[in-house]
């Protein structure tokens, strides 16, 4: 599993993240923007239906996905880049979740820190939640969640010669339906969603800003539609989500005891 992690994301960024992104004279509007869809491609998932089943659960597995990222490819085509490039940023990593008596559920995803080529990239993201449908009997999954993701991603790039850092915390608070038919269960989640990002470079990539730091905060909207697949022990899922109007796909394999 362990070694699955690197494997899975150098693949998913050989086109995307293989040569980094072109960052020059951004605009506050550029950087709020960048950093909105860098926050919602590294927000928390587990690819989970908001389910409990038994008294006492453990699922562990592997995820991966895409977020489709129109305004960075902008950016970069105006900072000189090739905006093909970056289309789409990726998300991959390990995931956990357990639930316990009282219908209680927690999750927690890792990306070690992983250097491709010019960019290091590293994820951790939390979530707490429980199953009011079960606890009380109802005849679906009625579940409340909150997460949390820190994230860290740099590259270095030549024009103009910088390293560049975004860090960002994204917060979701969400309350989520799901109903298990046979080995199927939909799911639907809805909510709201904070992010904070810090942008520093070390030369001239803001246009506005000579310190070359800065932070914004983004907030909005969060909806994912997915389901899972239970086969004995595995389980497969998918998940489409909008997260501050940013698209995402995400897909796990993973074993539930």
């Amino acid at each position: 599993m362990k070694k699955f992690i690197p494997l899975a994301f150098s693949f998913l960024s050989l086109s995307a993240l293989a040569g980094g992104p072109q960052f020059s004279g951004l605009t506050k509007s550029d950087v709020e923007n960048v950093a909105r869809e860098f926050s919602a491609n590294f927000a928390h998932t587990g690819v989970s239906a908001p389910e409990t089943d038994g008294l006492w659960g453990v699922e562990i597995g592997v995820l991966a996905g895409s977020t489709a990222t129109p305004d960075l490819a902008d950016v970069v085509e105006s900072s000189g880049g090739s905006a093909s490039d970056v289309e789409n940023l990726y998300h991959a990593g390990a995931m956990a979740r357990v639930h316990i008596p009282f219908d209680i559920f927690a999750e927690v995803n890792l990306l070690p820190e992983q250097e491709l080529t010019d960019i290091t990239v590293k994820n951790t993201s939390y979530e707490v939640g429980w199953n009011a449908g079960r606890f009380f009997g109802l005849p679906l999954d009625l579940a409340f969640g909150y997460n949390m993701a820190k994230s860290d991603f740099t590259f270095d790039q030549t024009n103009p010669v910088s390293t560049v850092d975004l860090s960002s915390q994204t917060r979701i608070m969400w309350v989520g339906l799901s109903k298990s038919i046979l080995i199927f269960t939909p799911y639907v989640k809805v909510g709201s969603v904070s992010a904070e990002t810090d942008l520093e470079a070390t030369g001239d990539v803001l246009g506005y800003n000579l310190t070359e730091k800065d932070s914004v905060t983004n907030s909005g909207s969060y909806l994912a539609l997915g389901a899972n697949i239970q086969l004995a022990l595995l389980k497969l899922g998918a998940e489409y989500s909008r997260i501050m109007d940013v698209s995402r796909s995400s897909a796990k394999l993973s074993f539930d005891f």
